[in-house]
């Protein structure tokens, strides 16, 4: 209580003491009475000032000697002033001398008295902070003595809309999970205003509601299995739900980042009008000396966004000083940020820095930060073309940090010792007996770690064992002959992300021999990756043995074109006759089969038998292909592959032979494609006349006379008159043979043309 309020309080007393001493004066009486009497008068002297005080203070000092005082006609008094509904100004004033009773842990005789006064104001009050009063007042008692009244007057049809509301703004305030659980389960109520004041106290509470529905349930259960002490972290703050004190402390709070956001938009519009990239680099040099964290943490946000940039624009000399003295800066924030972009900029050699930082740091965090830096860093310029060099003793001091890195129990930490190590192992530089003791590290490390406590971890430890056995590694032989058992131990662990890295792992030291282990149990593997995996190394060094279990999988849902894949690049490696025995599968059961697949082997088939000398088998490929592309309606593809094989064929009969050969195939279809037959004839006149006793005469004139019921004639006749020769007198007999052709059509009775039509 403050001075003024003190001063306010003894005035009072001294009022109602006077008065007593005058009335004994005036009429003597017993001690019982006079103390009796004292003690009227001052009740109503108090309740005077509470009904008719001028300012908020006073009438507040006044209900608190009323509320405080043993009197039963003071309370009473208090009583009937919560009831009367004239007085709003004394109604508060009452309210506030409960919570500030409660807040200073004072009893209240009789509060039972205040449940039903306190709740009629509630639920009558129109006044939104008076409301929030009375809902404060409320906290003198328990939970379970208000929440039948407070769900009731949410829940009742015929309370009106502002009570509800009232009600539900007074669930924020109470310190039990019950009514944390009642605001979730207001959540998308009809009732209007509801569910929007229940979103709202629910975030006063610090509880995030997500925007979809589906997802409330599992809000609620996280709730019960952590409870809301575990969110809200401190019990009292749902005792009276941030004092004044402590919301003047947030809105300060709030005031100083809305105007730090404020400025850092004034600077990122400077930013943004800087002519070119040299005055942007001397205005990031500027804001990077504030003596602001915040302007310096915005400064290096944006370089970061430089170097995360398509044009990974180089840091001015300037700039890069500045960046290495930050590295030590008293602000973790500033210190983690820059260790976040020197990662990024291996071009600076800031690995003396960091080393240096690293021997002082005692924040984890930024411990950490600064490592992966100077991992990063270490990589970088071990790379040959890498322009920085750091010392071999620099490096050796980074891997020994990797080292610790990787034994500490928290994963990322040990995540990070582990790209450090196999990173810098990758590259030449050690001398084996160093190598051998990373390299030991990494697998005691893996050997560590309990299966059941952290799956990831094991298999990212197994990928980095995994890499170092690369092609690319330096020390790939040391690393395959220390890790090469561990990979064979871990193709048999139940977690499908270790045995897919163990695999990797195989793969890397030798695919023949990964390919053999990998047939023994690792075919049928339940993991889709492991299998994928399998079968993509089939696809690189597998054999035919490998072909009868990949062609089971060729229509499984996301492992059939993989597997397909597969299966082509094992028969490209096979010879032509396992290639025509596939052609021959896929044509005896074409409904399993697509025409680019089928299509795919034709063409395989073709190509092997070119490059044994079967010209015979090339032929029939072609012949084979022809009839596919003439089936699926691909005209364009089958005279491309037409044209082919006519350049293919000798001059004279063998090419007759040839399109009459392409021709029965293409007329033997229920509609054979007028376009493929025009066509092919088209290419015969382009070097010879139609001979009427011919092959390719011969087997027009049988189609045309005797069609196929499904096929239309007329379409092939249309064609077939479409087609223009250069030399019309050198084609005499291309002439006679189709005016004999459109005689025999014209001849032909309507009944059979309508039939043939339909």
């Amino acid at each position: 209580m403050n001075a003024r309020r003190r001063g306010t309080l003894l005035l009072l007393l001294a009022i109602g003491s006077f008065q007593c001493l005058w009335a004994q004066e005036a009429a003597p009486v017993s001690p019982q009475e006079a103390g009796q009497a004292e003690i009227d008068k001052q009740v109503k002297l108090n309740k005077s000032i509470l009904l008719e005080g001028k300012d908020e203070r006073t009438r507040m000092d006044a209900a608190t000697l009323l509320l405080l005082s043993e009197s039963r006609e003071a309370r009473r008094d208090v009583l009937d002033v919560l009831r009367d509904p004239n007085n709003p100004a004394a109604r508060a004033a009452v309210c506030r001398a409960i919570v500030a009773a409660r807040d200073n842990r004072r009893q209240i005789a009789g509060k039972e008295e205040f449940v039903e006064p306190l709740m009629a104001l509630l639920s009558t009050e129109n006044d939104p902070l008076r409301a929030e009063l009375a809902a404060q007042a409320l906290l003198i008692f328990t939970y379970e003595s208000i929440q039948r009244r407070l769900e009731t007057l949410i829940s009742d049809a015929n309370t009106p809309q502002t009570a509800r509301l009232n009600a539900v703004r007074a669930l924020k305030y109470q310190p039990d999970e019950r009514a944390v659980f009642k605001l979730i389960g207001l959540l998308g109520s009809p009732v209007p205003g509801v569910d929007e004041e229940s979103r709202k106290a629910l975030a006063t509470l610090g509880v995030a509601v997500p925007t979809d529905s589906n997802e409330v349930g599992a809000l609620s259960e996280a709730l019960q299995r952590r409870g809301p002490e575990a969110l809200l972290k401190n019990p009292e703050i749902m005792r009276n739900w941030l004092i004044s004190r402590e919301n003047r402390v947030r809105e300060l709070t709030a005031s100083v980042a809305a105007w730090e956001q404020r400025h850092m938009v004034l600077l990122g519009r400077l930013y943004d009008v800087q002519p070119d990239e040299k005055t942007r680099s001397d205005f990031l040099a500027q804001q990077l000396n504030s003596v602001e964290p915040g302007v310096k943490l915005w400064a290096l946000g944006k370089l970061e966004e430089m170097r995360k940039g398509t044009g990974k624009s180089k840091l001015s000399e300037q700039v890069e000083n500045i960046l290495l003295g930050l590295i030590s800066h008293r602000d973790k924030r500033v210190r983690l940020k820059t260790a976040s972009l020197l990662s990024l900029t291996w071009e600076l050699n800031s690995t003396t820095q960091l080393l240096d930082q690293l021997q002082v740091e005692e924040d984890p965090e930024v411990r950490h930060g600064l490592f992966v830096a100077l991992g990063n860093v270490c990589y970088y310029a071990s790379l040959p073309t890498s322009g920085v060099k750091v010392p071999d003793e620099v490096r050796r001091r980074t891997l020994d940090l990797a080292v610790r890195f990787l034994n500490v129990p928290d994963a990322d930490k040990t995540r990070s010792g582990a790209d450090v190590i196999w990173r810098l192992l990758e590259q030449d530089g050690l001398k084996p007996e160093e190598i051998e003791v990373y390299l030991k590290a990494l697998a005691s490390r893996y050997g560590q770690v309990r299966p059941e406590a952290n799956h990831g971890l094991r298999a990212e430890l197994l990928g980095a064992m995994a890499r170092l056995c690369a092609e690319r590694s330096k020390c790939r032989v040391q690393a395959a002959k220390l890790f090469g058992p561990v990979f064979e131990q871990a193709l048999g662990d139940e977690l499908e992300t270790v045995r897919q890295a163990a695999l990797d792992g195989l793969v890397n030291i030798d695919k023949a021999t990964a390919m053999r282990r990998a047939r023994s149990g690792l075919v049928d593997d339940s993991g889709t990756a492991v299998r994928l995996k399998v079968i993509d190394l089939a696809g690189e060094v597998g054999g035919q043995e490998d072909l009868d279990w990949l062609s089971k999988r060729l229509a499984a849902e996301g492992e059939g074109e993989p597997a397909w894949q597969a299966v082509l690049k094992i028969l490209r490696r096979s010879a032509a006759d396992l290639v025509g025995q596939w052609v021959d599968a896929a044509e005896a059961d074409p409904a399993k089969w697509s025409v680019e697949r089928r299509g795919s082997l034709l063409v395989l088939l073709e190509q092997k038998a070119q490059g044994e000398n079967k010209p015979e088998k090339v032929r029939e490929a072609r012949t084979r292909l022809f009839c596919l592309y003439a089936s699926s309606g691909d005209t364009a593809r089958a005279l491309e592959l037409a044209n082919a094989m006519w350049e293919a064929a000798k001059d004279g009969p063998e090419r007759s032979a040839l399109m009459a050969g392409l021709l029965d195939r293409c007329l033997e279809a229920a509609n054979p494609a007028a376009d493929l037959v025009g066509g092919l004839v088209e290419k015969l006149l382009s070097v010879h006349d139609l001979v009427a006793d011919g092959p390719v005469a011969k087997s027009l004139g049988a189609f045309l006379k005797a069609p196929p019921a499904t096929a239309d004639p007329n379409a092939v006749l249309t064609r077939l008159r479409q087609i223009k020769v250069e030399q019309p007198e050198a084609r005499k007999g291309w002439r006679k043979q189709l005016l004999e052709w459109e005689a025999f059509a014209n001849a032909r009775k309507p009944e059979d043309l309508e039939k043939v039509s339909n």
